[in-house]
């Protein structure tokens, strides 16, 4: 080989090392994390009418998710009312992430931290009864942490306290929807906790039969990405 092109070839070998180490520092100082949830599921609870109310042998008519609370890839979240059966059935969606691949290496701090969800269909009706049809704005307006640890029950509601949020792109019908959650993940890391729960919740959690009023959505697709960048 000639001085020209051992020259040229360790001139390329140079600049793919240097390429190489600045690619590397960008992914050790700016790299970001999507935590998919251990643990997912819809949990509800219901209030049911009077047995006079109701179909011979049956307790509930309305809509309880039995068969949404065993599926792993469609979740609801909302609440059903119905006056005329005596009614009420209120749901939630929990998604328990593991932190454990997502604590700051060395020389990072916390940039962002969102949950991501996708909104399959949302179902709506009045007090009054009137159905609405449509691209519908989500079900799945607040969101919580839970109050204590969750036991995993899928047949009771769970209390919680508002999670640390900075800010919420809402789904529509066949859309994507985002909650900034970063100050919720900020305390989480500080405080050394391996793993963080979030409840997605309707505006109508009571027990108390309101009409007709109904909202559900039904939502998949959960993830929680986490981002670093470096150190001020």
């Amino acid at each position: 080989m000639s001085l020209f092109k051992r020259s040229s070839v360790a001139l390329l070998f140079s600049v793919a090392l240097m390429g190489s180490e600045v690619l590397g520092s960008a992914a050790q100082t700016d790299p970001s994390v999507t935590l998919v949830p251990v643990q997912v599921h819809t949990v509800a609870v219901s209030r049911c009418g009077p047995p006079t109310l109701s179909t011979a042998g049956t307790n509930c008519q309305g809509f309880d998710a039995r068969e949404v609370r065993e599926k792993s890839d469609i979740f609801v979240v909302g609440y059903e009312n119905d006056k005329d059966l005596a009614e009420k059935h209120v749901l939630q969606v929990v998604a328990v992430f593991d932190l454990g691949t997502a604590h700051p290496a060395s020389g990072t701090v916390l940039r962002g931290a969102s949950l991501h969800y996708g909104e399959g269909s949302t179902t709506r009706r009045s007090a009054g009864g009137d159905s609405e049809y449509g691209i519908l704005p989500t079900c799945n307006s607040g969101l919580g942490v839970p109050t204590g640890e969750w036991d995993g029950r899928t047949d009771a509601i769970v209390q919680t306290k508002p999670a640390g949020t900075a800010g919420v792109s809402p789904a529509t019908t066949g859309d994507y929807g985002a909650w900034d959650v970063t100050p919720q993940v900020n305390e989480w890391l500080a405080s050394g906790r391996p793993q963080g729960t979030l409840v997605m919740r309707g505006d109508d959690e009571s027990l108390d039969i309101h009409d007709q009023a109904m909202c559900l959505s039904y939502v998949f697709d959960l993830n929680l990405t986490v981002e670093f960048g470096p150190q001020p």
